[in-house]
């Protein structure tokens, strides 16, 4: 049965059993850290002792206030689990160059050969994905505590701007990793029409078809397309809007006294809707999977997320002038490649 991944699923895991990390920070430029620690599925976070603006009067109250905001940082992303990871390898360097040629994605490529005396042993070769370049870039954001806060004493603002920002970030590495193939204009060889079977089985038409019928049979011609073209794909990329008939289709099922076979092949999939937020009254839109498309994807070999620096939060003193006691920063330094066209089979759904 496929692994399924979706932010319920995912939260669902984080719920069970015990999960440790270390979490690093910056304070005024010195490296620190704080623990993270969540037990079925409740998370330790810090309880300020006293108001805001007096934890800025000292070193030791400012590294305990942001050990606050780091955590509540963990908190939010924890709301947005990363729903990539099964398609992509990760490989993390703070040595990394800005830039990446495509040839950099090497895979080895052996085979043994019968040896008859005399004959020169074949040597191994690499080969190289012929995905786009890979550019690393920069990606910040920023809020400010401020006098008002403080007077107020206004600590439920102050939560949930630290949660909002790590719902934002988890957010933002959907987008990238996934983005790629989700906009990606498809040439025809890596295209997968609906196919429409009637009730008894045989060949239909749009009008005539058996629904769940036919999206077995369109994921089953997608695999075959896919294996085809020796890009075999074992990762299925959906909305969550066509999950119960996806995991109908790719079941046994009986019909009309017929018996259909489970499909196979599948190891997982990923259910991804977007992501939405309003900031500033602008609304900022990450687009998921439209209704009725899947990507069957072969995972790893030609996808890489590189990570240069993981989320860095630093916090410094604010500014006097805008009665802003304290400024938290958070950036990260990562790029993505993706060898979409090597990799990925495009599906168009069967209509109701």
């Amino acid at each position: 049965m496929a692994r399924v991944h979706s932010i319920d699923t995912l939260k669902e895991q984080r719920r069970q059993g015990t999960h440790e990390a270390v979490v690093p920070f910056l304070i005024n430029g010195q490296q620190a850290e704080v623990p993270k620690k969540i037990v079925n599925g409740e998370m330790e976070t810090y309880e300020l002792s006293k108001p805001i603006g007096e934890m800025m009067t000292s070193e030791t109250s400012r590294k305990e206030l942001l050990q606050k905001v780091v955590l509540d940082v963990e908190l939010g992303r924890e709301e947005v689990p990363v729903l990539y990871r099964p398609i992509y390898e990760t490989l993390s360097d703070p040595n990394f160059p800005k830039e990446f040629d495509a040839k950099w994605a090497q895979y080895g490529s052996v085979v043994f050969f019968e040896h008859l005396e005399g004959e020169e042993v074949k040597f191994g070769s690499l080969q190289a994905e012929q995905g786009p370049i890979a550019r690393i870039k920069g990606f910040s954001a920023g809020f400010e505590y401020t006098k008002e806060m403080d007077i107020f004493n206004q600590t439920f603002n102050f939560e949930l701007l630290n949660k909002a920002f790590g719902e934002a970030h988890n957010a933002l590495l959907n987008h990238l990793h996934l983005a790629p193939i989700i906009k990606y204009g498809y040439k025809a060889a890596n295209k997968t029409a609906p196919v429409y079977i009637k009730p008894d089985g045989s060949d239909g038409t749009a009008t005539d078809a058996h629904y769940i019928l036919s999206l077995r049979a369109t994921l089953r011609k997608a695999l075959k397309d896919s294996r085809t073209a020796k890009r075999p794909g074992t990762v299925l990329l959906a909305n969550s809007a066509n999950k119960e008939d996806i995991q109908d289709a790719l079941g046994s099922m009986t019909l009309q006294a017929t018996p259909y076979g489970a499909t196979t092949g599948i190891s997982d999939i990923i259910y991804y809707d977007g992501w939405e937020a309003q900031v500033s009254k602008k609304t900022h839109v990450y687009d998921g999977v439209p209704e009725g498309k899947v990507y069957l994807i072969r995972p790893k070999r030609g996808f890489k997320e590189l990570v240069k620096q993981g989320l860095q939060i630093n916090a410094t003193m604010g500014d006097l002038t805008r009665l802003v006691d304290s400024q938290v920063v958070g950036d990260v330094w990562r790029g993505v490649f993706a060898a979409v066209e090597e990799n990925v089979q495009e599906i168009t759904l069967p209509g109701q």
